[in-house]
């Protein structure tokens, strides 16, 4: 009985640790669907008003794909290497200047977002922690 309230209480304190990970994970993909949400409503706000614009082709591809939530670094890292490219032919410097602002933020959190799945994607990986995250429906990021 007594190692059945040991692996019980073993559980608790796993999901403890566990659960903020991931909360800490979720906040850092919110902030960056914000970031994102403002420099696609910028950008297709410049391009209907300025249509045929160095942005034209970054409007074109933020109308293709669902960039509000976080899907992978690479897409993340292509749409602002893509921005980036625009910004030097770009003639608005006030746009350009907010432009490099947002993918200089969205940056920062893809940093940090690196560093708290890494840590979080260990920490479920090793046993007996996988097994908790297992059991509470925990899935690698």
């Amino acid at each position: 009985m007594a190692i059945l309230g040991l692996i019980f209480l073993f559980s608790i304190y796993t999901y403890n640790l566990l659960k903020p990970r991931k909360a800490n994970i979720n906040l850092v993909v919110n902030q960056m669907a914000e970031v994102s949400k403002n420099r696609k409503q910028l950008i297709l706000a410049y391009d209907a008003s300025h249509p045929g614009t160095a942005i034209s082709d970054v409007a074109d591809q933020l109308r293709k794909t669902s960039t509000d939530r976080f899907q992978s670094f690479n897409k993340e890292e292509g749409i602002m290497h893509a921005i980036d490219i625009a910004i030097d032919k770009l003639e608005d410097a006030s746009l350009a200047a907010r432009l490099k602002e947002l993918n200089a933020q969205q940056e920062k959190l893809i940093e940090k977002l690196r560093g708290i799945s890494s840590e979080y994607n260990t920490f479920i990986s090793k046993p007996p922690a996988s097994m908790v995250a297992s059991l509470f429906g925990f899935k690698p990021f």
